[in-house]
């Protein structure tokens, strides 16, 4: 089982719990390609508890809704450029996912918002990618996509539920036949954009090709997986959770390594909302994103982002989880 002790980033001996994954491979490994983006620099600080981390994280979140506020799009501009939609909401739905990350902490499951990593790291590589594309472009590219979900749920609505609940939900059947007899021009138009862009990936580019062409694929490389096993059964996430000592009862609830997930999103949730802005500071104005800057404010974000910047980075891969130690790897201990 995993190896973490009472105080997770701290020793422990050969007495406290074992880790699933390293018993279950002969070898183990390391904790992956690493940090991007200059994250290398940053030092992990490993005597931060998560209620420090979680305050710090609380008040740089304060000042950064008083620095970016999101307020309604002018029609016509928003149409012209989706863009523009898709800044407004991206923006918005993180700093939501920030909100809901501190209130699950507080209650002590802020462990499972290692599921808004994956939106914001996919939100990120697309918009890097999307807002360096010609207007037209993006704007053919992101309308059939938007057409193409669309039409996608409507179908498998109707699917499910027949046409008898469906009229019960207002769609007549002549509705939604017009709206299926839509589906292969769209499709059409995403082969032909596929081409376009030659994509890897069908109907749609996947994630890794748009991390390659926004130049992150090494951030990519490092969490899209991970996070995304936060997201569907995942047998290495059920084993990550798996500890036990030697000869004793096993557990998949570990208070400490709830919390060093816990701590490991609220490092990155604020890395990658930053990141996003950046990516999307051309369109801030028009996207109804409005900044603010005055002394005062300034003064707080600068020591809201010290804070954090002094508790240093949280590692995707904890060495407990392969039962090592400070003084060398636990013995493993198999069953017969």
């Amino acid at each position: 089982m995993r190896a973490l002790s009472n105080e997770p980033n701290r020793p422990h001996d050969g007495g406290h719990a074992r880790s699933c994954l390293r018993e279950s491979s002969p070898t183990g490994h390391g904790c992956g390609p690493g940090w991007t983006c200059n994250d290398a620099s940053v030092a992990v600080n490993e005597n931060v508890g998560v209620e420090a981390r979680l305050a710090a994280v609380e008040t740089w979140l304060v000042a950064q809704k008083r620095v970016f506020a999101a307020s309604d799009l002018d029609w016509d501009i928003a149409w012209s450029d989706l863009r523009l939609i898709a800044v407004n909401y991206v923006l918005r739905r993180q700093l939501e996912a920030l909100d809901a990350t501190v209130v699950l902490a507080k209650t002590g499951l802020g462990h499972l918002a290692v599921g808004f990593v994956r939106p914001a790291l996919d939100e990120l590589l697309w918009l890097l990618w999307v807002n360096h594309l010609p207007l037209q472009e993006a704007q053919d590219l992101l309308m059939t996509m938007g057409r193409s979900d669309g039409l996608r749920s409507l179908q498998a609505q109707r699917a499910h539920l027949g046409d008898d609940v469906m009229r019960e939900l207002w769609y007549p059947a002549a509705f939604l036949d017009a709206q299926e007899e839509q589906q292969a021009p769209v499709t059409e138009e995403l082969t032909r954009l596929r081409q376009q862009f030659r994509w890897s990936g069908r109907p749609l580019p996947n994630a890794r090709w748009v991390a390659e062409q926004s130049g992150h694929k090494d951030l990519y490389e490092y969490l899209h997986a991970a996070a995304s096993r936060a997201l569907h059964f995942s047998m290495g996430e059920v084993m990550r959770n798996g500890w036990s000592a030697p000869g004793g009862r096993l557990v998949t609830i570990r208070p400490e390594f709830r919390e060093y997930r816990t701590a490991f999103v609220l490092d990155q949730l604020p890395v990658l909302f930053l990141k996003t802005t950046l990516a999307c500071g051309d369109f801030l104005e028009d996207a109804g994103i409005s900044q603010k800057s005055d002394e005062s404010l300034q003064r707080d974000v600068s020591f809201a982002v010290e804070a954090l910047g002094k508790f240093g980075r949280v590692p995707l891969v904890h060495a407990h989880e392969w039962n090592l130690t400070p003084d060398g790897p636990l013995p493993l201990r198999r069953s017969p």
